[in-house]
């Protein structure tokens, strides 16, 4: 293990997972994230509300996407992992959240978890990390991936590259894989049980966070990501994260950041 990285924020991206250690937001509002949500503090508990509920006490929790919610840490500082859904089998996502739902298997998780940092940032350096060597760390098991038509995966890899300014892209990635418009996107609802507009949505929002330790232009990152404004951009930061992408590029100061995500090879090519 890297000496003192479980001292330092780190935040690990790929295409289908993501890992962060780091501060929370003191001021975070509501959020909504596309991706299955696991949360943790590196010490201590937190506190944790859906949507208008009330305040629960916890030390682990699993969130499901695109459910509004916040979090509160006792030590400022969160353990969060990002499982994207889409090609998540459904069966397995239910299974995932009996385990994290079980306090016999808490301590172990929790223990997991909080070693993660470590391992995840020795394991990214020199090699490409895969999402099965990513689960089998994080987790202690590859999930496994649902079955998905392979004209659907294409739009999926599409998306995930550098694809998401075009403001067409629904009838661009039709014409691609030879499907009219109406026809992609029921299918791709049916595939990956999330609406495109949502996912586009979520992966445009996910895209800021390779950015969130960058000194450079915001208004640069949101046409990049292809918002049509800055006005746009931190309304559907704010949506997602719960903060603004001010707050978020301060918080993310000295945030280590490793990717072999897609987008993250067109960001520096």
């Amino acid at each position: 293990m890297t000496a003192g990285i479980e001292d330092h924020k780190y935040m690990l991206v790929l295409d289908d997972r993501l890992f962060y250690r780091g501060l929370l937001g003191h001021r975070m509002k509501a959020r909504s994230l596309g991706a299955v949500s696991i949360y943790l503090a590196p010490e201590g508990g937190f506190r944790l509300k859906h949507g208008n509920g009330p305040w629960t006490r916890r030390e682990l929790a699993i969130v499901p996407p695109y459910v509004a919610h916040q979090a509160v840490s006792d030590c400022g500082s969160i353990i969060s992992v990002l499982i994207e859904p889409e090609r998540l089998d459904p069966a397995d996502m239910e299974r995932l959240f009996v385990e994290f739902g079980d306090p016999e298997r808490r301590a172990g998780l929790l223990a997991r978890l909080r070693a993660a940092a470590g391992r995840l940032s020795d394991g990214a350096r020199g090699a490409r990390m895969t999402t099965g060597a990513f689960d089998r760390i994080v987790l202690g098991r590859a999930l496994r991936e649902r079955s998905i038509d392979p004209r659907i995966e294409t739009a999926l890899v599409e998306m995930e590259g550098d694809g998401l300014e075009s403001q067409t892209l629904a009838a661009d990635l039709a014409g691609i894989i030879g499907l009219s418009s109406s026809r992609f996107l029921h299918l791709f609802k049916e595939q990956t049980g999330v609406s495109f507009r949502n996912h586009r949505m979520w992966r445009r929002a996910r895209g800021f966070l390779l950015h969130a330790n960058h000194s450079g232009s915001l208004t640069d990152v949101a046409l990049s990501l292809g918002y049509p404004d800055s006005s746009h951009f931190s309304h559907s930061i704010r949506k997602t994260f719960g903060l603004q992408p001010r707050s978020i590029r301060i918080g993310s100061r000295n945030l280590r950041v490793d990717s072999n995500a897609r987008a993250a090879v067109s960001l520096h090519a």
